[in-house]
């Protein structure tokens, strides 16, 4: 007699999702620009290097620029001291106060200067906007002449990331602002995220040039935890649009004939023998070693079950089985309707309440 291992059929927890294939991208990525033509002197930073916002990367020649800031100060520090001293001699009686107010002014005005030398002295010191980490350095050497805007590198920081899904037109309905979005790496072991989605696109494609012909594009955003997950990386995406209740079975319980899936559900040879005597399909000598055995025989019986989509190595059932339903899940390829086995007890395992997941 063949041994089975066996599942109790149970309720379980489904979040009906809509999967997409989406690509990463960061929430802030930037691209590192000059503000000022220049040649460059210092190379201050690398390739994948973790810098703060204002941190210099590249340094342009600016003898000129500090030598004038040099200047700037040095005539704004001499007009404060004068409109100071006019100030004290109009207190006193000893200067008009058209003399006081022409000081005054100049100081303000060399104050000034001083501030626009110092601005222009800084745009030869091209900093990262942002914190994050540095791209590919390799454009720009030392001794290159750079112009203003030049793009010379990015600056990701991968923090916070978005994932970017096109869905199709006929799930659109389904997609909800705030609705939870798993994320799943396509590296081997994956790596997980979770977020939310926070923009859906009013547009279908390719209105807003963005997406493929008739889908909707949506977007998530979800913090990057592990740190391992980077700006354009694609991954499995699947937006969770609700929860409910449903019986479960075991994939390994699952079989297919012409496209229906079937599953063999254990029953006590009492409860199958009435059936089996009037079959006209078995045997006469196989019902003859059927009624000599204990009535309490585990039999197996061919179940066409009417599934919904597996995930997790889970089917939810939409019709075909009951609850506390037995199921073989092991060698099921060598059952046949009728068949009396013996169930293994080690083995046998109970189906499972927990949450699973399942497309709509």
């Amino acid at each position: 007699m063949l041994t089975v291992q066996t599942a109790t059929i149970s309720e379980a927890t489904f979040e009906p999702n809509i999967e997409a294939i989406s690509v990463l991208e960061s929430t802030t990525n930037v691209g590192l620009m000059p503000e000022t033509d220049g040649r460059v002197v210092q190379v201050l930073a690398r390739d994948g290097q973790q810098v703060k916002a204002g941190q210099p990367i590249l340094v342009l020649d600016n003898v000129q620029e500090s030598a004038a800031l040099d200047a700037s100060k040095a005539q704004a520090k001499t007009d404060r001291l004068n409109a100071e001293r006019y100030e004290f001699l109009f207190q006193n009686g000893a200067a008009s106060a058209k003399e006081r107010d022409q000081y005054a002014t100049q100081a303000i005005a060399s104050r000034d200067q001083a501030r626009s030398a110092a601005a222009n002295l800084g745009y030869k010191f091209v900093r990262s906007p942002i914190d994050g980490v540095i791209g590919d350095l390799d454009k720009v050497k030392l001794g290159d002449y750079v112009k203003t805007g030049q793009p010379i590198t990015g600056i990701v920081n991968n923090s916070t990331l978005w994932t970017l899904m096109q869905i199709p037109a006929t799930q659109a309905g389904d997609v909800a602002i705030g609705q939870a979005v798993k994320v799943v790496s396509q590296g081997n072991p994956p790596v997980q995220g979770e977020g939310t989605v926070v923009f859906i696109s009013p547009y279908f494609g390719m209105s807003d040039n963005s997406s493929a012909p008739n889908t909707l594009m949506v977007k998530a955003e979800f913090p990057n935890l592990t740190g391992k997950l980077k700006t354009g990386q694609f991954v499995k995406s699947a937006i969770i649009t609700g929860r409910k209740e449903s019986l479960s079975v075991p994939v390994q319980a699952v079989m297919m004939q012409a496209e229906q899936p079937f599953v063999y559900k254990l029953i006590p040879l009492s409860r199958a023998l009435p059936k089996i005597k009037t079959s006209a399909t078995i045997p006469e000598a196989t019902k003859k070693k059927l009624e000599k055995l204990p009535s309490n025989t585990p039999i197996v019986v061919q179940t066409p079950v009417q599934l919904g989509q597996l995930q997790n190595n889970v089917y939810p059932v939409k019709s075909g089985l009951n609850q506390a339903d037995v199921v073989a899940i092991s060698n099921t390829s060598r059952l046949r309707s009728g068949m009396p086995v013996k169930v293994a007890p080690a083995g046998s395992t109970r189906g499972s309440s927990r949450s699973t997941t399942t497309k709509d």
